[in-house]
């Protein structure tokens, strides 16, 4: 009798540990899988934008298991739709999150396109397509945008052999962009790459010359016009010439 209980209960010992392993990876799984999905969405750097517009356009959605996400389709995704994000970032932020992290880039000036106008940034990305252009954004003048269908999002594009007076441009913007200089630039003229010039102040035709040591130009240009208010009466305007080669800067006041 004592051996047929001994039987019966190693066979059921038999075949209740085989279950029980099997329930508990089972739960182990089940809760492994709860962090493996998307449970929380972050963005962080974003400011034209709502949180929730780039999490739309990402086309991430909670439940997602995290590490199946195709996160360059998604930022692909985000640069077609938002013009204004220029660098995006997506990774996983453990333990049931991702992290979309996004830069943005500004409007800086405007051109002639048709019967319109194209709002573009310091790199020539087009953000935006106007009917008339808005204050505050630096005029280009000089240039012609190709013809052909321009689409926001995209760099703005020229005639062929435009492609050199294009890299001025974009230089000449940059340089301006990290000046600090761009609510007091009216206009930038850029139809020849060898006399590049631009508004200052309302009161001044500055003369770049080339594209070459523009941002040193551009941190000692409020200091030359310190020294031309000494020198003359308040509010003259005339021409700030900094194209000589040797480096002499010249202002010569308009009669």
């Amino acid at each position: 009798m004592r051996s047929r209980k001994r039987r019966r209960k190693s066979r059921s010992a038999a075949v209740y540990i085989p279950v029980g392993i099997i329930i508990i990876l089972a739960l182990a799984v089940m809760g492994i899988s709860v962090f493996l999905r998307v449970m929380e969405i972050e963005v962080v750097g974003a400011a034209t934008y709502t949180k929730e517009e780039i999490i739309a356009a990402s086309g991430i959605s909670r439940g997602e298991y995290i590490y199946f996400l195709d996160a360059d389709s998604a930022a692909k995704k985000i640069h077609a739709i938002m013009p204004y994000i220029s660098e995006v970032r997506i990774e996983p932020a453990p333990p049931s999150g991702v992290r979309i992290t996004v830069s943005e880039t500004s409007a800086v000036a405007v051109i002639e396109y048709r019967d319109g106008v194209l709002i573009i940034d310091s790199s020539g990305k087009v953000l935006a397509r106007e009917d008339a252009a808005p204050g505050g954004l630096i005029e280009v003048r000089g240039l012609i945008p190709m013809e052909a269908e321009t689409e926001v999002g995209t760099r703005l594009r020229t005639p062929e052999g435009g492609e050199t007076q294009m890299k001025s441009l974009t230089d000449v913007l940059s340089a301006i962009e990290k000046s600090g200089l761009i609510d007091d630039i009216s206009y930038l003229d850029v139809a020849n790459i060898a006399t590049i010039s631009f508004g200052y102040a309302g009161r001044f035709t500055v003369v770049l010359g080339g594209s070459g040591n523009v941002s040193h130009k551009l941190s000692q240009l409020p200091q030359f016009v310190d020294g031309v208010d000494r020198k003359y009466p308040q509010e003259t305007i005339g021409e700030i010439n900094l194209s000589d080669p040797s480096g002499k800067w010249i202002f010569t006041p308009k009669s």
